[in-house]
């Protein structure tokens, strides 16, 4: 049984924001914050990213061709 104070957090690696233009900053912290709200690591993320692109060029491709 776990003490009262010791927990086993899950480590979840951050993208570097230093040195970055500003709107590059502003992906990275988006991306760090998806990282960190749904546990992602950078592999995970990479799908999630992939499946956003295609869902939202699948209804680009529809609204289109309508």
């Amino acid at each position: 049984m776990a003490k009262l104070a010791e927990l086993k957090l899950k480590r979840v690696q951050q993208l570097n924001t230093a040195d970055s233009a500003f709107v590059i900053r502003k992906h990275k912290e988006v991306l760090n914050w998806m990282m960190r709200t749904f546990g992602l690591d950078t592999y995970g993320l990479t799908w999630a990213q992939f499946g956003k692109g295609v869902g939202l060029g699948a209804l680009a491709t529809w609204l289109l061709l309508r």
